[in-house]
């Protein structure tokens, strides 16, 4: 179906938000007060309780009892991937995205998200993505856009609008993975099907604190492991997709594969052979030893976002 009277039908479609969170108490009420703020549009919000300890779910319970359009759950199980797997089955909007309980979302930009894939429709599975903007109270990890350059939208867990029919080809997220992110970003990358919708809206205030799941301000012992983790992704992906992914796709995961494991090895000469993009080269050689990564770490604001 193709909306053509944009304007108002937009102010029909629900949308829903899905927040997970675990021990986010500092920052939770700024964050759903962010949601709740969103204008000019019919709103859910599926808030999920990933077993905190502190009183991040008593938080959400309150608001929620001031603004109904937040419907709190627990997750029975244990996870990132879990807990948001849970809060995309309890979604009833016609687009879902999903947030995290200690970011802000900006006045106006999930209507401005919605803007730009709703005159697509329903019909082929549609994927709108955005910017983000890190906050920091360490300058060198504060206000830097991501993406830089104009038009292109990030590829970060925060930034996917899907609508229905992409929504239930990127979800579940293999539970055994320590984040959505990289699932989500090799959905949007390599799957044909799905069409994507770049825009220069700021869809996220992504904080970077020790809270966070990974972020630079982490040693770099942690961080290499924990991208290790991530990068788990490539052969699950791979194994789920592989017979609708074309020889080009297939081939493309396959070398991002190799780059991870000679990454892993700390082989320089071997991340820079690898048959991949520039950029996912640099990347990988960002983190491929502490030296290249305490170089990445301090100027991160100018390799940042591209």
């Amino acid at each position: 179906m193709i909306y053509k009277n944009h304007h108002s039908e937009v102010n029909q479609i629900k949308c829903s938000v899905v927040v997970a969170a675990f021990n986010e108490e500092k920052y939770l009420r700024d964050s759903l007060c962010s949601i709740v703020s969103q204008q000019g549009i019919n709103l859910e919000i599926i808030f999920v309780d990933d077993g905190s300890t502190d009183a991040t779910l008593a938080i959400a319970q309150e608001i929620s009892q001031v603004d109904k359009r937040i419907k709190v759950y627990q997750n029975s199980k244990k996870g990132k991937c879990s807990a948001f797997n849970y809060g995309v089955e309890k979604a009833n909007g016609d687009y879902v995205c999903i947030f995290a309980g200690d970011d802000i979302m900006p006045q106006h930009s999930l209507r401005a998200r919605l803007d730009s894939i709703v005159t697509l429709g329903s019909d082929c599975p549609v994927i709108g993505l955005s910017k983000l903007i890190t906050m920091s109270e360490d300058k060198k990890f504060d206000g830097v856009v991501v993406p830089k350059a104009s038009g292109v939208g990030a590829l970060s867990g925060v930034s996917p609008m899907m609508n229905r029919k992409a929504l239930s080809i990127v979800f579940p997220v293999p539970e055994s993975l320590p984040n959505e992110d990289t699932w989500m970003e090799l959905a949007a990358l390599h799957l044909k099907q799905i069409k994507l919708v770049h825009s220069d809206v700021i869809a996220c205030q992504w904080r970077v604190h020790a809270g966070n799941s990974i972020n630079m301000t982490e040693p770099f012992s942690v961080y290499s492991m924990k991208i290790a983790a991530r990068k788990n992704a490539l052969p699950l992906f791979l194994s789920k997709f592989g017979q609708v992914l074309d020889f080009e796709e297939k081939t493309a995961l396959e070398a991002k594969m190799h780059c991870e494991r000679m990454r892993v090895k700390g082989s320089v000469i071997g991340v820079l052979n690898s048959n991949v993009g520039l950029i996912d080269r640099l990347r990988a050689l960002s983190i491929t030893n502490s030296f290249f990564y305490e170089i990445r770490r301090s100027l991160y604001s100018l390799f940042s976002g591209f």
